[in-house]
């Protein structure tokens, strides 16, 4: 293993065929995972463009994603009566801000309770790269109606988290952040799934600016008993690249899969192409939240020939259980 510290901003890289040996030796009992941040909410929540999920294990607490608005994530936990003064551990999925932007506040906010919450964060290498407008312009954040911090560059989003006491890990390859948990890192991008909204660019070395694919967007699989357990944010990277990269490191189905998976624009034909990809994949359980779009959902829902009860478009309050279950909220 490579690692290289510099401040509190860590690399950490792992072998990919250690990483599926110590995985395969070290299948878990699934969390259970509860939705905190997404565009839809009933009365016990708010809704809004972004994504979060808790992740309760048996020993330990761990947030994917942190929402858009600063106290989103928070209120929503409240009002579900769930403590996340516990939760130590955040992994973002890239680096936009419907995904982040709770971050800051969160740790503001149960820092004095915890001096470890909200305090170790993974994100995949190019979460800290430059973005730009098309004009050159620099930019950071995505831009947002005043609800929460932004930035310009990612120095300054940088400064103010470790100001907070917030440690950084960067991951290049896949890892094990506990046992039968991985990040992917970045995500081959072995099909051309332009799953990314215009507007940022990236800027090469010879200063010409090129259209940002977020290359740092990431998701967590779980190795379960029934297979992978796919969590995604954005799924910027495609959810067929981040399955096929899944069962590259172990062959199973991805049986169950939870998140945005940014098909709401996408075409019949794109979202059938998805589809025919999952049935492969052996998808038996599909939770359409955030970006993924409920006509999305409920044409791979039928493509798939899920039954009511395997399929949600996914909401804040939206649960899925140790067992797998999945418990939609009063929106279905």
């Amino acid at each position: 293993m490579k690692v290289t510290v510099a401040a509190t901003l860590l690399m950490l890289s792992l072998p990919l065929p250690v990483l599926a040996k110590d995985m395969r030796a070290s299948q878990g009992a699934p969390p259970d995972i509860t939705v905190l941040s997404t565009m839809v909410a009933n009365f016990l929540g708010e809704g809004e463009w972004g994504f979060a999920a808790l992740l309760e294990f048996e020993d330990e607490v761990m947030l994917f994603d942190t929402g858009f608005k600063a106290d989103t994530v928070k209120r929503n936990a409240e009002l579900m009566q769930k403590n996340l003064s516990d939760v130590e551990t955040v992994v973002l999925s890239h680096f936009h801000s419907d995904h982040t932007g709770g971050l800051l506040s969160l740790r503001r906010a149960f820092m004095a309770q915890n001096s470890r919450s909200f305090s170790r964060v993974y994100v995949a290498e190019g979460f800290f790269r430059q973005r730009y407008r098309e004009d050159g312009a620099a930019v950071y954040s995505l831009s947002n109606p005043g609800f929460t911090e932004s930035f310009d560059s990612p120095e300054a989003f940088l400064e103010m988290a470790q100001s907070l006491g917030i440690s950084f890990v960067v991951i290049d390859e896949p890892t094990e952040i506990r046992p039968g948990v991985v990040l992917t890192g970045p995500i081959p991008r072995v099909h051309d799934e332009r799953n990314v909204s215009p507007g940022f660019f990236l800027k090469g070395s010879d200063g010409r600016l090129t259209r940002d694919t977020v290359p740092d967007s990431q998701v967590m699989g779980i190795n379960t008993e029934q297979g992978w357990l796919l969590l995604s944010g954005c799924g910027h990277a495609g959810i067929v690249n981040a399955g096929e990269y899944l069962r590259s490191m172990i062959m199973q189905p991805v049986h169950l899969a939870v998140g945005g998976f940014h098909l709401f624009r996408a075409s019949d034909d794109v979202v059938q192409w998805t589809g025919r990809a999952l049935q492969r994949f052996g998808v038996e359980q599909f939770v359409g939240a955030h970006c993924t779009g409920a006509h999305a959902t409920r044409v791979l829902a039928n493509q798939l020939q899920l039954p009511r009860s395997a399929v949600s478009i996914g909401a804040v309050g939206t649960r899925i259980d140790r067992s797998g279950d999945i418990l939609p909220s009063s929106i279905e």
